[in-house]
């Protein structure tokens, strides 16, 4: 394994080396802060002004201290962010990811070259080589892909059969009954076509689907998957009533609004053999704190499943947005923002349940 040096670096004096990683972690601070508004409140060149404006600082004292081997990579990180600026390059979450880890491994060269006075020439090449090439490309799909390329090779490395069973694992197989199976086709259907008239995304239902039954699955004591299924297709049937209130009548539509979990649980109940599932339905939008609708139940009396329909609404709204088009946030800030119900809209042990199912989500997102 080869190393490089930077031995102006080394030589200087110590208080000074400390004002430089205390500077870098000052910038990384601040870049961090503006990705992460730029996730929450959308993208503007505003804020890439910024984020340029830090990034040049950062590079500028790693620059003045001799760090010329870590300021090639910041310099192309720079270039990079100022082709946003120039929208030739497009802003993709994805490069916003590769900035933080960027600057993540740059400061791990420097502590090493700090500490050890060398560093390892094999990370540095590779962030180099993988940024040049993501500069030099003028195809957004094909600079997308050598993005995500360079992101993967910045985590560990995992071999493909491994990689398949944690993919697999994701999958959580339920088993119907014939009847049932009939009833759960025609869900879907009803589900999709919701979709369509409220401008819902089409792939929001299965993903609501596969997302309650992942969190599920983590539960110490699951509620019945079949039942699960049906209620996450069928929980927002009521909302169609909304589309028939008049654009001038609030009230009625503030009325359907709070009722159309009733709607959906009355559309089950109409089928023999969903009682649970009509329960979980009626239920989604109450409150572990008693403050929810359309009863005010609190705590045990909610069904856990009406609990898991509504964490996972709740994230998949948060990163994905209704419309399924583009992020909204980051998924790191959606698990914030779920966590932060715990005790309120949601009981600690189901809080639980959706962390480790999401710990497996993002393990399997990231390989």
């Amino acid at each position: 394994m080869s190393h490089f040096a930077c031995k102006e670096f080394s030589g200087l004096e110590k208080e000074l080396k400390d004002d430089l990683l205390e500077c870098y972690v000052e910038a990384q601070e601040e870049i961090e802060d503006i990705l992460i508004t730029i996730d929450k409140d959308g993208f503007s060149f505003e804020k890439l002004d910024q984020l340029f404006r830090s990034l040049h600082s950062m590079k500028g004292n790693c620059s003045v201290c001799f760090l010329d081997p870590l300021v090639g990579v910041l310099h192309k990180l720079e270039e990079i962010v100022d082709g946003m600026r120039g929208g030739y390059i497009q802003y993709h979450i994805h490069l916003g990811e590769l900035i933080q880890c960027v600057i993540e491994k740059v400061f791990v060269l420097l502590k090493e070259i700090y500490q050890f006075h060398v560093a390892e020439s094999e990370v540095r090449d590779m962030l180099q080589t993988g940024l040049d090439a993501i500069y030099k490309e003028e195809d957004d799909t094909k600079r997308l892909a050598l993005t995500v390329s360079l992101l993967k090779q910045c985590d560990q490395e995992v071999d493909e059969e491994e990689e398949e069973t944690e993919s697999q694992s994701l999958i959580i197989k339920v088993e119907y009954s014939e009847s049932q199976q009939a009833d759960i086709d025609l869900f879907s259907g009803f589900s999709q076509k919701l979709n369509q008239l409220l401008g819902f995304s089409n792939e929001r239902s299965e993903r609501i689907l596969k997302l309650c039954q992942l969190i599920n699955s983590e539960c110490d004591d699951p509620v019945d998957p079949a039942q699960l299924s049906a209620a996450a297709y069928m929980h927002n049937m009521g909302k169609a009533q909304i589309l028939n209130c008049s654009d001038d009548d609030e009230d009625a539509k503030k009325h359907a609004q709070l009722n159309h979990p009733m709607v959906g649980a009355q559309l089950l109940d109409k089928h023999e053999g969903w009682e649970n599932a009509a329960l979980m339905v009626k239920h989604h939008k109450e409150r572990f704190d008693g403050t929810g609708s359309p009863d005010g139940l609190i705590g045990s009396l909610i069904p856990p499943g009406a609990f898991i329909i509504s964490m996972a609404v709740m994230f998949l709204d948060i990163v994905w947005g209704k419309s399924g088009k583009e992020y909204n946030k980051s998924a790191m800030r959606a698990i914030q923002m779920v966590n932060l119900e715990s005790g309120k809209a949601f009981p600690p042990h189901l809080i639980q349940s959706f962390n480790s199912a999401m710990r497996k989500a993002l393990v399997a997102k990231s390989r």
